[in-house]
């Protein structure tokens, strides 16, 4: 056998393989009757357990959890040509609690509670962008640690200082 005729069988070869190949169906997402999602826990259980005391903390105030920070903020009008570059910087980050006046609209301060999975660099580097986002704005971020879970004294105690600072 030469070597165009071997050339030529192993081409052979390929294309029935080709054709015989399996068909993969592609999914599209919109034609699908039912999407592939469950429910999940908006909180952790430690989250769960300091939401309780923040809100025995605070009662005089509004509490949301798992707030997008791009429902809080949004870039100054001087840089409204670069307002889609400024948006995607936090599009993506959110923050465990926002502590929100009476009013119902205004944001008095954001507050995180950090477990061990904040004491990685990229967190830790993901952490000071939202600080920097949050504190631009003129909204303090208060930092609580999961580990040392403080009593509903001590957490108004910090909030109320904070926010007397900010005023």
């Amino acid at each position: 056998m030469s070597n165009w005729q071997i050339g030529l069988a192993v081409l052979a070869v390929l294309a029935v393989l080709w054709l015989c190949r399996p068909k993969v169906k592609k999914i599209k997402g919109d034609d699908m009757p039912v999407w592939p999602f469950e429910p999940m826990p908006l909180m952790t259980d430690s989250e769960v357990l300091f939401y309780k005391k923040l809100s025995a903390a605070l009662p005089e105030f509004h509490l949301f959890g798992q707030v997008q920070l791009s429902r809080m903020i949004e870039p100054i009008e001087e840089v409204a040509d670069e307002r889609q570059f400024w948006f995607n910087r936090i599009c993506r980050q959110s923050v465990d609690f926002v502590l929100i006046d009476e009013d119902l609209q205004t944001v008095l301060a954001a507050i995180e509670l950090d477990d061990w999975t904040h004491e990685s660099k990229a967190r830790q580097k993901q952490d000071a962008k939202k600080d920097k986002a949050l504190a631009s704005a003129g909204i303090p971020i208060i930092r609580f640690h999961a580990e040392k879970m403080p009593s509903s004294q001590m957490i108004r105690q910090e909030v109320l200082e904070v926010l007397r600072a900010y005023r």
